[in-house]
């Protein structure tokens, strides 16, 4: 199992000390190097700031506040602290932040360890997270579990303080930036415009890489006509594809093909004999999905594989008249294939029996 300790972190990660080991820390290195204006003059630093360090404050206009450290300090100090100092450290962290006035992680669980929670996290920040350069990262899902669990997850970091909003489209989680910093650092990857996974990933648990394979699904996974992921960057997916048969599961090849702006998209699918093996190994956590997925499944093993066109009719007018429905619903009802069910609706709408609301894949049918 992979750990990291704070001094593999990002130099730029701020830290609060608890106030009695701050005294013992920097009593330590004055007395090693000789006072404090023989370690500001190591640092490059001026005297004022490694005064403002060593008290934990500053005042500005009258008002005081906190003086969190950069965590580059330790790593140029590293040379100076003795053994002891070195393992009461990662203890004695009362906060992390990022630079500036950005939101901290409490009495933060260090070190970091491997977990499906972290390449969850890891995951669905690749997925359908941001982590803009000056602003809060946010992961966005209408799905309520998938937000729900994405937030539950962060607490493998510490006490996280997060902020649900709503745009005109998607609720989003706002969260720490400090949390994506370190993790683009440790990991070596971007949440923008992200361009691979982990390479850590790769020689995880089974466990990790069944998490991290099942929220990338869960944000950028299909299961309608195919069981597919699709994504902007060519690398980013053939990458995914090779973590998918590294666990067994027979998949197409990456094929290229243009959205809705005419740009390049890319995806892969997973093949139907391999559906059952992705159900154990890997699935979804968002409802519908995994709802889909069961019903392709049951699909294989259905008893009647004929019926009446008539016998087919009935049923369909059955279940609009109880309430409207899309047409995945209608197709995992009567096992059919979205092809095969959109075929039975497009007859009866010329028929005048049914009707469409809605356009693409949000159509809604019913009576008319």
């Amino acid at each position: 199992m992979k750990t990291w300790h704070i001094l593999d972190f990002p130099g730029t990660t701020y830290v609060y000390l608890q106030e009695n080991f701050r005294e013992e820390f920097f009593k330590s290195i004055f007395e090693r190097v000789g006072g404090k204006r023989p370690y500001a003059r190591f640092l490059g630093l001026g005297q004022m700031t490694v005064k403002h360090y060593h008290k934990g404050y500053f005042y500005k206009n009258g008002t005081k506040y906190l003086q969190s450290i950069p965590v580059s300090l330790f790593k140029k100090s590293f040379g100076l602290m003795d053994d002891e100092l070195r393992e009461k450290l990662e203890n004695n962290i009362h906060l992390l932040k990022a630079h500036g006035k950005s939101i901290p992680v409490l009495n933060p669980k260090l070190p970091i360890n491997e977990s499906p929670a972290f390449y969850r996290i890891v995951a669905h920040m690749i997925g359908d997270g941001s982590a803009p350069k000056n602003h809060s990262p946010y992961y966005a899902n209408t799905s309520k579990e998938l937000r729900e669990q994405f937030i539950e997850d962060l607490s493998i970091f510490g006490q996280v303080t997060v902020h649900e909003t709503k745009t005109t489209t998607t609720p989003i989680v706002c969260f720490p930036k400090v949390i994506t910093d370190v993790l683009a650092h440790i990991l070596d990857i971007k949440f923008t415009h992200p361009d691979k996974i982990p390479r850590n990933i790769f020689y995880s648990s089974d466990d990790c890489k069944s998490a991290f394979l099942r929220a990338l699904f869960d944000d950028e996974g299909t299961i309608s006509t195919n069981l597919a992921i699709s994504m902007n960057n060519f690398n980013l997916v053939n990458e995914i594809k090779s973590l998918v048969n590294n666990l067994g599961i027979e998949t197409s090849k990456v094929i290229t093909k243009k959205n809705r702006l005419g740009r390049d998209n890319f995806y892969f699918s997973i093949k139907s004999k391999s559906f059952e093996i992705f159900r154990d190994k890997i699935g979804f956590f968002h409802p519908k999905k995994k709802n889909n997925l069961d019903a392709a499944i049951n699909r294989k093993y259905r008893k009647q594989r004929t019926r009446s066109v008539e016998s087919i009719d009935k049923d369909i007018i059955n279940i609009l008249r109880i309430r409207q429905m899309r047409t995945i619903e209608l197709a995992n009802k009567l096992q059919f294939t979205l092809n095969h069910m959109l075929l039975h609706l497009k007859r009866l709408e010329k028929r005048n029996w049914v009707k469409r609301h809605g356009y693409k894949n949000k159509i809604i049918w019913s009576l008319n």
